[in-house]
């Protein structure tokens, strides 16, 4: 039997799914999705995504593609009329998403038989659930205010951040290096608080961070000083390689979240790279990832 706090989650999720159907005509964003679902906008898109599959961007412009499919197939109506009413900003900006998802234009969907679900997820059909979960039981941990030496670097690239995550750490270790202030680095940790807007990206951030003990020097060129708050964390703990951290975090959010008696905090989640890739193999990594709690 579900628990009440595992339905709510899901309850937010569909309000969220029934207002998107409600306001197409208008511009959505990120934040005022998690607004809807009463949720920090650090976790919404986390907890979106890892229940339907689709990050709130993608679901966004699926449903605006769903309504258009519907539009076009059901009256003779002008197509930028209907580009308008499902919230594409133009005639032209509607024809060019047909082109690019489907391959026609216009007519030649008001002649097709697609369907204009375009597997969009509805109520009740999340993905399933694995039967075993790799991290049910974190250490529940508080830490103090903690200070980091930031870089920062943007661009996800086919659901991928190696390439920003490779240069935002090459920054910070020349930066760090040049202050001088190596001796005094805890932790190497990440941070990407941006909601992603489809698989490719190029205004997501990653954030490679430092945690430093002690007083610092003027900042090196490019680097900035970020705060995690005090409070507690969830901490989990995945072995691995990095590009397998994304199944721990849709196990958390999907899983573990909406299961446990526990809120989240409105705090940024973060990664502690808890050894060095350059010391051990890619089965041998470390990887902590905290989620801040009530």
């Amino acid at each position: 039997m579900r628990k009440p706090l595992e339905l709510s989650y899901r309850r937010r999720i569909n309000l969220v799914i029934g207002y998107v159907g409600s306001h197409l005509d208008r511009s959505l964003d990120g934040g005022e999705l998690a607004d809807v679902a009463s949720m920090s906008r650090f976790h919404f898109h986390r907890v979106f995504a890892a229940m339907t599959g689709l990050t709130p961007a993608e679901y966004v412009f699926l449903a605006r593609m769903s309504r258009a499919v519907e539009r076009l197939r059901g009256s003779r109506d002008a197509a930028t009329r209907i580009a308008l009413e499902v919230g594409f900003e133009s005639g032209p900006a509607l024809a060019k998403a047909l082109r690019r998802h489907f391959g026609m234009n216009a007519s030649e969907i008001r002649g097709s038989a697609l369907d204009p679900r375009l597997g969009l997820v509805g109520e009740r059909s999340y993905p399933r659930r694995r039967k075993d979960l790799p991290m049910q039981n974190p250490e529940i941990t508080a830490l103090p205010e903690q200070r980091v030496l930031c870089a920062t670097e943007r661009g996800r690239i086919n659901n991928d951040m190696g390439a920003a995550a490779r240069r935002a750490f090459g920054r910070l270790m020349t930066g760090a290096d040049t202050m001088g202030v190596m001796p005094q680095v805890r932790r190497a940790i990440a941070m990407a608080p941006d909601c992603p807007r489809g698989p490719d990206d190029p205004d997501q951030r990653f954030i490679a961070g430092y945690v430093i003990d002690g007083g610092l020097p003027a900042l090196a060129e490019g680097l900035h000083l970020e705060t995690i708050p005090a409070g507690r964390w969830a901490v989990f703990r995945h072995a691995g390689p990095y590009t397998t951290l994304w199944q721990a975090w849709t196990s958390i959010y999907r899983d573990w979240v909406p299961r446990v008696g526990l809120n989240l905090r409105d705090a940024m989640p973060w990664e502690h790279y808890v050894n060095d890739p350059r010391e051990v193999t890619l089965d041998q990594l470390i990887t902590d990832l905290y989620i801040p709690i009530e």
